[in-house]
């Protein structure tokens, strides 16, 4: 007896068409039913209209002897089925009519009719065909479906596609049931629309002869193609590729435009080549009006004990100046171990380079470039460390700087704060020697080698209430000289000690701070510093400056930066620190301190050429930082002049940001005749699509726009639209101005230059309107 084609129970599930609905079925019914199945390859000879009518929707279940398998179909590989009627030809084909439904696994099919070949698993289907799969919906006239795959067909279908939230409609459609819909005259978009048919009623969307939507690789690739954005073409080409996440993949990248006052129109066309998962490749061949054809390379890679990024841009013959252009950044790291090495190598070819490309302020400000290379080995309390450092400085006609000294090479040790046997003291020991390479274009300047070892032993008292930090410490210089100034020591040196004591008590209390209850702390601080006089004039100044005042350098036990000078001192540091603690969290959210260095003998090395004698107290200086409510956020630094009372320098800064994608910051700088600055900037919605952004930094003093920035921002669902206009100086009496635009469209990329990395470094704290519109 051969097994039955069918398992049959009837369906709880009502007809979709109610002129259908019949009753339960009587006990006649369901013995005819029983008898179709068991009989199925004989009625198939009975002509339809004499065939047994099934009087209610069957639900049924393809049974493995229908292929003759001798054991059951896993419940993940068989096939249900429900229908108002349906019927057979032998084993080779079922037909299922009205309100049809197949479903296997994760795959249903709906459909008016469907043909369903067993041999073949292929099911064939006409009126109203719907494919569900996980995140993808289907809908055609007709089509066909391998059931074990998920292979399809289909003829006029429309799409969705959940997980990127594409959608469209096409002539025809292929689908190799693993991830690629490849689609035939299609219209594609993520907009939202009426419905998947209209993707041509999306603010933008793309047609193209065909398109191929790879989910696995989550990337799309057109032939013949335009984007269509507000029905009008804005791209077209024979073939182009565009990411539908954000992950990397090799291509075309979108085109960018802008113009700039001192080269004219600018158009990128980048190539992105994605090597590796830890290597890829982008190319800039760029077009600038004014100069001719520039070609910009940048070169990433990371691994376990290497990354590092390579930059290098070429113009040849510049139309303006009729020399070759170039600049090279080259920014290696290695790391394996206690072993570390990099380099550091930077290179313009002319010393106005910055002055003609840069796109921002700070950039065209670079004057010093660092060309540096490095081998370290670390421990858990000592390194050594082996480097070699050059410099490119740039002179521009009107600003000549000074230019510093090559270090070739440079060799340090340091020994980090270690416990010296069980008492409670510590010891530290560093030394350096450098080999000082005066620059080429002075070589009247003295070069010559400087060993510098420094011992520091202190002993820290910490306690609830207090702490105490006596510390003594020795430095030795020597030096070897050549174009020592004449009648001075080619080998000069010394050998100075400095004793200090630096001791804090705290207090606290409980209080409110702007309605929240706060823990404050008050700490007064008193810092001795001596050091005695040792006369160091004969010493070169290699690497040695003057650092200006500040709240954090009257601590510091040497007035000077780097290492050709100790300043004496006898003098007394008194200052006091209150914090305010969240009662809850712990947080600190707010802090102020003032303090002031008094001199109790007058300090007699001088640092010549760089700073006159001076007998006073050091200014007074105060800081205030934190916030004081949830959204605005203050910090604030002066600077008084011990002597006049007068306020020498200061600045403030004010940050108000109530919720993301509006804020406002204001700032404040100012230096006695030296500076005399307002920067203002932020960003805040105008209307539900507008937004605007900026920064003002204007300086008073010399009655010039430092750097300016105005921009507005549209956005809707899936695009946005950026202006950015900018305006900088370069140089003393230079300026650039730059125009930006920018149109993104979500799901397809960036079309023109990408602003955000501007904003987000000349505005703090901005967002993209669109990504600030997403989290509301």
């Amino acid at each position: 007896m051969t097994r039955h084609l069918f398992e049959c129970m009837p369906s709880l599930k009502k007809s979709k068409n109610l002129s259908q609905v019949h009753p339960v079925p009587t006990r006649p019914t369901a013995i005819a039913l029983a008898l179709f199945c068991l009989g199925a390859p004989a009625l198939a000879q009975t002509p339809p209209a004499e065939q047994p009518k099934v009087q209610s929707p069957a639900r049924l279940k393809i049974d493995g002897g229908l292929m003759g398998v001798s054991t059951p179909i896993p419940e993940d590989e068989s096939t249900y089925i429900s229908a108002d009627r349906l019927y057979g030809n032998s084993a080779e084909e079922t037909f299922l009519e009205g309100n049809v439904e197949v479903r296997r696994n994760q795959l249903k099919l709906f459909s008016d009719s469907i043909n369903y070949s067993p041999i073949t698993d292929r099911a064939t289907a006409k009126g109203n065909l719907i494919i569900e799969q996980e995140n993808m919906i289907l809908r055609a006239p007709e089509g066909s479906v391998k059931l074990g795959t998920g292979e399809s067909q289909m003829t006029k279908p429309t799409f969705e596609l959940k997980e990127i939230n594409g959608k469209g409609r096409a002539d025809s459609m292929q689908y190799d049931g693993i991830s690629t819909l490849t689609l035939e005259n299609p219209n594609y978009t993520v907009c939202e629309v009426p419905n998947p048919g209209a993707a041509d009623q999306g603010d933008w969307y793309i047609t193209a002869d065909s398109l191929e939507i790879d989910q696995a690789s989550e990337v799309g690739r057109a032939r013949g193609a335009k984007v269509i954005f507000k029905d009008v073409p804005i791209l077209g080409a024979p073939y182009f590729s565009f990411p539908t996440t954000d992950r990397r993949k090799s291509g075309f990248l979108p085109p960018s435009f802008g113009t700039v006052s001192n080269s004219g129109l600018e158009v990128t066309t980048p190539y992105y080549l994605n090597i590796a998962p830890d290597k890829d490749l982008t190319l800039f061949p760029k077009v600038i009006s004014g100069r001719g054809f520039q070609l910009g390379t940048q070169a990433r890679y990371l691994s376990t004990n290497n990354q590092g990024e390579f930059k290098y841009d070429y113009l040849p013959s510049d139309e303006k100046t009729g020399t070759d252009r170039t600049a090279l950044s080259l920014l290696h790291k290695y790391e394996k171990g206690p072993f570390y090495a990099g380099v550091n190598f930077n290179q313009v070819s002319d010393d106005n380079y910055f002055v003609d490309f840069s796109r921002t302020q700070a950039v065209a400000s670079q004057r010093i470039l660092v060309q540096e290379g490095f081998v370290s080995y670390r421990q858990k309390n000592w390194s050594a460390n082996v480097r070699t450092v050059a410099h490119q400085t740039l002179q521009l006609f009107n600003d000549i700087i000074a230019e510093p000294y090559d270090r070739l090479p440079e060799a340090t040790i340091e020994l980090a704060p270690t416990r010296i046997g069980s008492a409670n003291a510590f010891v530290s020991v560093s030394g350096q020697y450098t080999d000082f390479a005066r620059p080429s274009s002075a070589p009247a300047r003295v070069e010559g080698a400087r060993g510098v070892s420094r011992a520091r032993v202190f002993m820290p008292i910490q306690r609830s209430a207090f702490s105490f930090t006596p510390a003594l410490s020795v430095q030795s210089t020597t030096y070897d000289l050549q174009g020592q100034t004449p009648g001075m020591p080619a080998a000069p040196g010394s050998v100075i000690p400095t004793v200090s004591l630096d001791s804090t008590v705290y207090f606290d209390r409980k209080t409110s701070f702007f309605g929240r209850s706060v823990n404050q702390t008050l700490e007064p601080r008193i810092f001795y510093l001596y050091t005695p006089f040792k006369d160091q004039s004969d010493q070169p100044i290699f690497d040695t400056s003057v650092t200006d005042q500040s709240l954090s350098r009257i601590f510091a036990e040497n007035r000077y930066s780097g290492l050709d000078r100790v300043g004496d001192a006898n003098q007394l540091t008194l200052a006091v620190t209150s914090r305010f603690y969240d009662v809850g969290t712990s947080e600190e959210l707010f802090s102020i301190t003032g303090g002031q260095r008094l001199n109790l003998t007058a300090p007699r090395v001088i640092l010549q050429g760089f700073e006159i004698p001076n007998n006073n107290d050091s200014d007074f200086f105060a800081n205030a930082r934190g916030r004081i409510s949830n959204n605005i956020f203050v910090d604030a630094t002066s600077q008084l002049s011990a002597e006049t009372g007068r306020h020498e320098r200061g600045n403030i800064t004010l940050s108000y940001t109530p919720s993301q994608g509006k804020l406002l910051n204001l700032g404040y700088r100012y230096t006695r005749a030296q500076i005399d600055q307002f920067d203002v900037s932020g960003q805040w919605p105008i209307s539900d699509r507008w937004s605007g952004v900026g920064r003002l930094n204007y300086s008073v003093l010399d009655n010039r726009l430092i750097e300016g920035v105005a921009g507005l921002e549209y956005s809707e669902s899936c695009w946005a639209v950026r202006l950015i206009a900018q305006r900088f100086a370069t140089a003393p009496q230079l300026e650039t101005t730059s125009l930006f635009v920018q149109l993104e469209l979500n799901g397809l990329g960036r079309l023109g230059s990408n602003p955000a990395d501007l904003l987000s470094r000349k505005v703090p704290g901005y967002t993209p309107f669109s990504s600030s519109q997403a989290t509301r």
